[in-house]
């Protein structure tokens, strides 16, 4: 087991960023062109003040695996300043900055204007963007796990990124469409631990093409998330840690399996599945660039864009993955009037991530999180059409 090590000097950090990305990955690890996926890469901390999966890939470094001799398994603590400081991220959302406008903005330039109430200095980049903390550290990931863009393969085959979230989704396994691998992955470990009935549940994000994506397992060939709560930020908790513990050895334990008799696991889903599909929530489309999924987001204050000008109504509270209908309370303003689902995503939805903390944060995206129950084919990991 090996944690991979990151650039410790902030003022050392774009020329080391550059250099990086100067090398080609058969440079700076051995290109994998093969298809089974043996090089995983568990990665804590996207969210500094998300302390579960930090407290599990320290626990992968402290115990290796040994079970599972098919795969070499490294963690990566995904923003360390972040997490340093306690925060959700210094200045951006790293889990937003995997795009290709965000990470081609590599060029230093010329400082910009400070961006941030204590005054933290920023340079450009060549697109014109902030080389913000994450911006950097963004960059600094995709050299070590991609890289996402180009010619050459990620060096990385499968990231495994671990969340938690301050709202009540039990265990959430979230891949993208049309990726079979991590399709069948979720399928194996949604049955192994339990199902709907156990609080475990798949969300498919109807973003098929990796690149696509701006969260941080698209720099590698395959991204598997496991969100687990409800857990307070900056806090751990044991029964949290072990169901992420839980989920996550599923998944090497499929993996495993995999690459052991591919045609074995293969027939023990179809044992599982008899019908061909899986049970999942399918997330809304995003309709706001550079965000994962769609939300209904609420207006906010005045004088701070993270303080809404509404609250979630009590009705809703702690009540992820349950259905509203338009017409039904949503929202509450300061004066106690009560505002309705307008029927924006459909006339019957499912809420998810229902007043998460990290949604906040306009950089993560604002607002409550929208799904509908679905169902994907396990042969194609694709959902059905969307209705209109």
């Amino acid at each position: 087991m090996t944690s991979i090590t990151m650039i410790a000097s902030r003022s050392a950090r774009a020329a080391a960023v550059a250099a990086l990305l100067s090398l080609s990955p058969s440079t700076a690890f051995a290109n994998k062109n093969s298809r089974p996926i043996n090089r995983v890469v568990v990665v804590g901390g996207t969210h500094g003040n998300e302390y579960t999966g930090v407290w599990c890939i320290k626990a992968l470094d402290h115990s290796p695996p040994i079970q599972y001799p098919s795969l070499e398994i490294s963690t990566l603590l995904g923003n360390p300043e972040a997490h340093r400081a306690n925060k959700r991220f210094i200045h951006s959302d790293l889990n937003r900055e995997f795009s290709h406008e965000k990470l081609t903005n590599n060029d230093n330039a010329e400082e910009c204007e400070q961006m941030t109430p204590d005054e933290e200095e920023c340079m450009l980049g060549s697109e014109g963007l902030p080389l913000t903390v994450e911006a950097l550290r963004a960059q600094e990931v995709n050299a070590i796990l991609g890289p996402k863009f180009g010619q050459e393969h990620p060096s990385t085959d499968l990231v495994v990124d671990l969340h938690s979230t301050t709202t009540n989704m039990g265990t959430t396994i979230i891949v993208p469409e049309s990726d079979v691998a991590m399709a069948h992955a979720a399928a194996y470990v949604l049955h192994e631990c339990g199902g709907e009935m156990g609080e475990v549940r798949i969300l498919m994000h109807s973003i098929p093409k990796r690149e696509h994506r701006p969260n941080l397992s698209s720099a590698a060939r395959h991204g598997f998330t496991i969100e687990v709560g409800p857990v307070p930020q900056g806090v751990l908790r044991h029964d949290a840690v072990e169901k992420t513990q839980k989920a996550l050895n599923k998944l090497f334990e499929f993996l495993q399996k995999s690459n052991e008799d591919q045609e074995g696991i293969m027939a023990e889903l179809a044992k599982i599945y008899p019908n061909g599909r899986v049970p999942c929530y399918r997330s809304a489309l995003a309709k706001i660039p550079g965000q994962m999924s769609g939300k209904i987001a609420w207006p906010t204050d005045d004088e701070n864009p993270n303080f809404p000008k509404w609250m979630v109504h009590k009705s809703l509270q702690d009540r992820d993955f349950s259905k509203i209908k338009k017409g039904d309370p949503l929202f509450l303003d300061l004066g106690g009037n009560i505002i309705t689902y307008d029927g924006s995503h459909g006339e019957e939805v499912h809420l998810i991530f229902v007043n998460e903390g990290g949604y906040y944060y306009q950089s993560s995206g604002t607002g409550i999180g929208v799904a509908v129950a679905s169902e994907y084919d396990l042969t194609t990991a694709r959902l059905p059409p969307r209705k209109d």
